[in-house]
């Protein structure tokens, strides 16, 4: 009775993430997958079933016949519509989500890549301060290196949350390292020559940057959709096979 459209949409994200749907045989090794880690090679058939909002109840009078109520079931037409509006959105929200990137125009690469090259210049220790790139975390004692050892209530962090610490240390002071040795070689190159090579220099690093992610956002593949088939609201449901034999039939459900 309380469904809306919004309600609708959020379940449909949900649905199309949920890890329900294994290739493999029960007990196996497979780790059941989304119904977007399996397109396009899935099918998703909507059955309209309305006595999943039914509930048997006992007869008042005592004896032992039941029916069935539908208390919490929309209006009619109100139904129809989120029904309608749920098989397209299966379909919207999945190209929505396996959709690639939108590209970056080259201007929006070259300014990626100059704040890339700055903050590479930049010395780790101040990565997890406040105003840093990981300064967000919270920490409120670090090492000599500018490492955190405490998070912001004053608690020593755990084994695992060092060793995160510690990677993203390593990982931005081989960064840093190479920053340094371009920024020497452009120190050498331009007590040599004049400014004007080490802006060539310089710019020739810039394209080839630029060209690289490029590469990477030009994506332009078919999006891969699993294949979305809807009952008929308000009609019966039901499944029929004919054969004319001499060959069975097996459903595996």
């Amino acid at each position: 009775q309380n469904a809306t459209t919004e309600g609708m949409r959020k379940a449909v994200k949900k649905m199309l993430r949920l890890p329900f749907l294994s290739r493999g045989q029960w007990g196996d090794d497979h780790a059941p997958e989304s119904i977007l880690d399996l397109s396009p090679n899935v099918d998703v058939l909507i059955v309209p079933q309305a006595n999943l909002v039914g509930k048997a109840s006992s007869s008042s009078s005592g004896s032992s016949a039941s029916s069935i109520r539908y208390n919490e079931q929309a209006d009619k037409d109100l139904a129809r519509r989120l029904y309608s509006e749920f098989c397209q959105e299966i379909s919207i929200a999945a190209a929505k989500a396996l959709a690639p990137p939108p590209a970056k125009t080259k201007e929006e690469v070259g300014q990626d890549i100059m704040e890339k090259q700055r903050r590479n210049a930049l010395h780790p220790k101040h990565m997890f301060q406040p105003g840093g790139e990981f300064g967000e975390s919270g920490y409120s004692k670090f090492d000599d290196r500018g490492v955190p050892t405490h998070d912001a209530d004053g608690n020593a962090l755990s084994k695992s949350a060092k060793k995160k610490c510690e990677k993203l240390f390593k990982a931005r002071m081989q960064k840093y390292e190479k920053a340094l040795a371009r920024k020497k070689d452009d120190d050498e190159e331009e007590s040599k020559d004049d400014t004007t090579a080490t802006t060539a220099v310089s710019t020739m690093e810039l394209k080839s940057d630029l060209s690289e992610q490029q590469k990477n956002v030009d994506v332009t593949a078919e999006i891969p959709l699993p294949r979305v088939l809807c009952g008929v609201f308000g009609n019966r449901q039901g499944f029929r096979c004919v054969s004319s034999g001499p060959t069975i039939h097996c459903l595996d459900l």
